[in-house]
């Protein structure tokens, strides 16, 4: 498979974020990892990029969790190589995470589930309890993507579709009206609107996410996110991405506009 523009994009991406939230300097990062300040300069911009040893410790000295260690380390193995493979053991969401923080337009189509940055912490530890190994820890990250979402400025255009099945389980739970409120309060955001689509549709029986850079100038390549059973990858291949966006428009005009009250969605 041919290297990735995407995952060009995401490495210096990860490594600026990460030395933001470390809240270090260029100097104070460089000397821990005995290289000049130009150096890490040149990884944040992408004009060289870091070898595996140098991207573990760049990722150990800014506080990055192991997962997210792990993964960056991931990319840069397989672009070493020649390569971008996605896998169970590997999943694509700090991609994802890179992109909501980035990009100016995107979709999310989601059948079963409330899209993870507008979950609230019950729906996570409980409804989704046994999927995940570190339930608190993938927590705190959809928190972290929520937070993020909300701060920025502007604000992209968000629009989330998501299956009536998701919402009909939340009359089981005693914090199911809460998990509707968080909807409510996220449909009202400017730039952001929520559908709900009934029935079954043909060939998108799995979640996918469409990633538009819309002008924003710190987005990488267009690209979709798909998570199977199987598999999670990303695609980058225009023509395929135009296939993606066509079918979630016709979806989309099939959905019907959030809002009400939870008793208004459970038959």
């Amino acid at each position: 498979m041919p290297l990735s523009h995407l995952a060009d994009w995401y490495v210096p991406a990860e490594l600026q974020a990460l030395y933001t939230e470390s809240g270090l300097t260029y100097a104070q990062i460089g000397a821990k990892l005995g290289v000049s300040v130009r150096t890490v300069g040149n990884y944040l911009t992408g004009e060289t990029r870091p070898k595996l040893a140098m991207a573990a410790k760049f990722a150990e000295v800014c506080g990055a969790t192991e997962k997210q260690a792990g993964f960056l380390i991931h990319v840069i193995s397989q672009m070493d190589h020649g390569r971008i493979v996605s896998d169970l053991d590997e999943r694509n969401i700090f991609i994802i995470e890179r992109a909501e923080a980035s990009y100016g337009d995107f979709w999310k189509w989601e059948p079963w589930y409330i899209p993870g940055p507008l979950q609230i912490e019950l729906y996570h530890m409980e409804a989704l309890a046994g999927q995940d190994e570190k339930p608190m820890e993938q927590w705190q990250r959809k928190l972290r993507r929520q937070i993020m979402i909300l701060r920025r400025n502007p604000r992209p255009a968000m629009r989330f579709l998501i299956g009536l099945n998701a919402l009909q389980p939340l009359v089981q739970w005693e914090w199911g009206q809460d998990q509707f409120t968080k909807l409510l309060e996220f449909n009202r955001l400017p730039n952001c609107e929520i559908r709900i689509l009934e029935g079954l549709h043909r060939g998108v029986e799995h979640s996918f996410d469409i990633y538009q850079p819309a002008e924003m100038t710190k987005a990488g390549p267009a690209f979709v996110y798909v998570e199977a059973l199987d598999q999670s990858r990303h695609i980058e291949e225009a023509i395929k991405i135009d296939m993606y966006h066509d079918r979630v428009n016709k979806m989309w005009s099939f959905g019907t506009r959030f809002g009400g009250c939870l008793n208004d969605w459970v038959h």
